[in-house]
């Protein structure tokens, strides 16, 4: 992503997904264990059912999520 703050391309425009008090925080595509840019996206089970859309690292295997969602309390 050139832009760090920037959602990643294809995401839907930022109206359409923002939430008052919260922000979605997209994860950089380096694997956390190796350093690696050679990153795939899969979706993964996380347990009881539940599945989402992971980064996965090629070369080691490491999964980490694409983004997170934060409580952002910010001045007014």
């Amino acid at each position: 992503m050139p832009d760090r703050i920037s959602a990643p391309a294809g995401a839907p425009p930022l109206a359409a997904w923002a939430a008052s008090g919260y922000r979605v925080l997209f994860h950089e595509q380096v694997c956390p264990a190796c350093g690696s840019t050679d990153i795939d996206e899969q979706e993964v089970e996380t347990g009881d059912g539940i599945t989402e859309i992971a980064l996965i690292c090629r070369p080691c295997g490491c999964a980490w999520p694409v983004a997170c969602v934060v409580e952002w309390d910010t001045p007014r």
